[in-house]
């Protein structure tokens, strides 16, 4: 499957350059088939990779540079056309110059080598003066250059501060040093090939295979990946945006969790308890089990941080959990900059689901014995020791918190929020039951759900945001999805997404900005619609969203305001979202 891109089609969408990956490595390839030092949405063009940060209060990604690719007297094009292959992580480009001049390139990052290959065919009348230049620098970064170029960098910060990166190529290149940070590889010829390469052991893989034999095994990692694959949709747009979504997951997709995307401009790269809920379910959903699983284990693995979070004081531990709204690599630190989203808790419910719906379509009993379920107790015990809350009169509901952001502050009673807890206790003690342990609390925990249910904010025969609210909020959706824990037939459930729906328009963003429903509502409303049996209005929701997307298929945050193209959140429910229609009896 080719997506492309010309440059009149750019004039009309909001073209971003699309990018390459294998889930520790991320770059992205423009139209010149370089990676011009230019903004597209927010976004600039850079190496990066998972796990290499500055030990900084904003915990940002390192730079890893950029490469560009010149030819002398060129100038600027005057016509392109860029394609990328979702199903092969294969991105070409074929420039025209003003003197006549056409350049076309052919570059991939190796699914499951550090390597970037970069081939160049170069056409047109006269002498040609190639240049192709990688320029590597950062702050707190040194460099030492030997050979041409191995390039031996080191890193004053945590993580892996040292290591090796290789500008290499099996064609006869004259080798310049400009100004100690860009490194230059000078060639008259027509058809040249380059290689980065990240590490000795790389490099000779590089110069070992060659470019076509590292093309071969790159395309059999990913027809391995896309062979696993259930999505069975038609040729069309809800098709393209799934392959384009599935795609980028699986580069995002780190040896940690995934992020909303691995870049700087989406939040350095962090991985949110409630975002990646959403990633994890459309992989898992989609036929990629094993790419799914490292997010639960990712959580269990921190477990014990988020306990420490939780409460330790004088030699004493919580039982309890409490993960941070934004992780790192480094799990004791809160990601986040300081905000009222930190108060937030119903990422908690999320880290808790997703072990609990990997067991459901796995059916992984050890999984959920050792990994699973510790980590589904320990959010459940989070919300029936930290959260919920007794009143005077009987009742119990969850505390002031922070539901979703365009809500405001210190929501008493939010519906959302108490749907994930319900859902959450629900889940530990159904756990508890199959492991046949905590057979006292299990009793406890559905107790608990049963009152809060109970309690659930609701206004003239319909649930509302929280008690008092003015607002219509896609959260009104929650008690069928994600949490699923009101029937689909439930007057008062029905009645609140009737009355979202009536003003999405003006409610329908992330953010108080713009008149339109955001692709990761859309997929929201998708399932939710799904579940209550309107599978045509699901369709329609979905081909709508397809519709609005970037000029590969990609899905945004918010296309309508050009807010971070290439959201992996948005393109994890969509996923889910053709996945249960397509399931939908």
């Amino acid at each position: 499957m080719r997506l492309a891109c010309t440059n009149r089609d750019a004039e009309n969408k909001r073209y971003v350059p699309p990018p390459l990956g294998n889930g520790d490595l991320s770059f992205q390839i423009d139209f010149e088939g370089g990676m011009g030092q230019q903004e597209f949405c927010g976004m600039v063009p850079g190496i990066h990779r998972a796990g290499f940060r500055y030990d900084t209060y904003y915990s940002e990604l390192v730079p890893f540079g950029y490469f560009e690719h010149t030819v002398a007297g060129c100038g600027k094009p005057t016509a392109w056309k860029q394609t990328l292959d979702p199903e092969c992580g294969v991105c070409e480009t074929c420039c025209n110059y003003r003197n006549g001049i056409r350049i076309e390139s052919e570059v991939f990052c190796h699914l499951e080598h550090n390597i970037i290959a970069i081939r160049k065919r170069i056409s047109g009348e006269g002498e040609i003066d190639s240049r192709f230049t990688y320029t590597l620098k950062a702050r707190r970064m040194s460099v030492r250059i030997s050979g041409a170029f191995r390039l031996d960098y080191a890193i004053d910060t945590v993580g892996e501060p040292a290591g090796s990166i290789f500008l290499l190529s099996p064609e006869k290149n004259e080798t310049h040093v400009i100004d100690g940070h860009t490194f230059e590889l000078r060639s008259s010829g027509r058809e040249l090939t380059f290689f980065l390469a990240f590490g000795e052991a790389e490099a000779e893989l590089a110069g070992t295979l060659g470019y076509e034999g590292l093309l071969k095994t790159h395309l059999a990692a990913w027809k391995a990946f896309r062979d696993d694959s259930k999505i069975r949709l038609p040729e069309g747009r809800l098709l393209e945006v799934c392959r384009t979504a599935e795609y980028h997951l699986r580069i995002s997709s780190t040896k940690w969790s995934i992020p909303v995307g691995l870049f700087p401009s989406h939040w350095q790269g962090r991985y949110f308890g409630f975002d990646e809920y959403f990633a994890f379910s459309g992989l898992l959903l989609s036929g990629h089990a094993k790419e799914a699983k490292k997010v639960p284990l990712f959580r269990h693995s921190i477990l014990p941080a988020a306990m420490k979070r939780a409460y330790t004081y004088f030699g004493k531990t919580s039982t309890f959990a409490r993960y941070q709204w934004e992780t790192v690599e480094t799990p004791l630190i809160e990601g986040a900059p300081q905000g009222f989203w930190l108060e937030h808790i119903f990422h908690m419910a999320h880290i808790g689901l997703e072990s609990r719906k990997y067991y459901d379509v796995t059916r992984d009993r050890q999984f959920l014995r050792e990994n699973g379920y510790p980590v589904i107790k320990a959010c459940a015990e989070f919300f029936r020791i930290q959260a919920a809350c007794e009143l005077g009169d009987g009742r119990v509901i969850i505390g002031k918190c922070v539901d979703l952001e365009r809500l405001g502050p210190a929501r008493e009673n939010a519906f959302m929020t108490t749907c994930g807890a319900i859902a959450t206790l629900q889940a530990a003690a159904t756990s508890a039951e199959e492991l046949g342990t905590d057979p006292d609390m299990i009793p406890v925990w559905r107790t608990l759900a049963e009152r809060l249910l109970e309690t659930l904010p609701e206004e003239n025969g319909k649930y509302v945001p929280y008690p008092g609210c003015a607002e219509k909020s896609i959260a009104l959706l929650s008690g069928v999805y994600p949490y699923a824990v009101l029937p689909p037939d439930d007057p008062k459930q029905l009645a609140a997404i009737r009355d979202f729906c009536e003003t999405e328009t003006s409610f329908g963003n992330m953010y108080p900005v713009g008149k339109s429903i955001c692709a990761w509502y859309a997929g929201w409303k998708s399932i939710a619609f799904t579940r209550l049996g309107r599978k045509e209005e699901a369709r329609m929701i979905l081909e709508e969203c397809a519709a609005d997307t970037g000029c590969f298929s990609e899905l945004f945050e918010i296309h309508e305001t050009g807010s971070h193209p290439w959201f992996t959140t948005a393109e994890g429910v969509f996923l889910e979202a053709v996945m249960e229609l397509q399931n939908a009896r």
